[in-house]
């Protein structure tokens, strides 16, 4: 038995689907395991044939994009005069704020709130840290990435992107990261939206392209943090693609 189901996705974000016993899903014409990058913005198609169906099937958005600051939604961002320049998106969104001496109040759902609480809480939801940067050395030159390294704090995920010549994505999770003199160290894994090879975007991790881009974009995320994090410098490791031979 074969049903088609619509769903609405936004291009760039991480989707994870759970399914009951019995039941293969399918997107973009691949099996999917648990976790799904949407490579476009319009509704996509899963496919999901069952044998029996005794339970439902979810999919949860797991990982919004940064990347562009402008996603059409209203958000609450912080200005430094000293640089100039904004500096900052933060994830609440509250229907008015003001400042009551030196604390800042926002008002929600008729209720107030002074922000003095918990870091990362707002209305009684945790949220993610999350911080975005492109990677642009060497110009509009195609790279091809080999590394990640932090001295501070290892992100519980680390997700790259690029997408010139074509859009390509992958990560890393903390597990992946190892700690030398200080410094943690990661391999970049391989295109999870690689055509050229066979198999879940998962295994893709290991066997589909090298992620290779004129610009790299990068967001490490820190689940639900309750402490201060910090990162000191990030280096990100790269050399330059050889491009390819004609023949003759």
């Amino acid at each position: 038995m074969v049903a088609t189901v619509n769903i609405s996705v936004i291009e760039g974000r991480e989707y994870l689907v759970t399914a009951p016993a019995g039941v293969t899903v399918r997107y973009n014409g691949e099996i999917v395991t648990s976790t799904f990058i949407a490579v476009s913005s319009v509704n996509q198609v899963i496919l999901v044939t069952q044998s029996a169906l005794s339970g439902q099937i979810t999919i949860t958005e797991i990982l919004r994009s940064y990347y562009d600051a402008y996603d059409a939604q209203g958000a609450v961002w912080a200005y430094q005069p000293a640089l100039d320049k904004w500096v900052s998106q933060y994830s609440f969104r509250p229907d008015w704020m003001s400042m009551v001496g030196n604390r800042l109040v926002t008002f929600k759902s008729g209720y107030p709130y002074v922000h003095d609480g918990a870091l990362n809480t707002f209305y009684g939801q945790t949220y993610d840290s999350v911080l975005a940067f492109a990677h642009s050395d060497a110009g509009n030159v195609t790279k091809v990435y080999q590394a990640a390294a932090f001295e501070g704090d290892t992100p519980d995920l680390l997700h790259i992107r690029t997408e010139v010549p074509n859009v390509q994505s992958s990560d890393l999770r903390a597990a992946d990261f190892v700690s030398k003199e200080g410094v943690k160290y990661g391999s970049i894994l391989r295109d999870r939206l690689s055509p050229n090879v066979t198999g879940t975007a998962d295994e893709k991790l290991y066997k589909g392209d090298n992620m290779r881009g004129e610009i790299g974009l990068f967001q490490g995320v820190f689940f639900g943090p309750t402490a201060k994090k910090i990162w000191n410098f990030v280096n990100i490791s790269f050399v330059p693609s050889r491009g390819h031979e004609t023949q003759q």
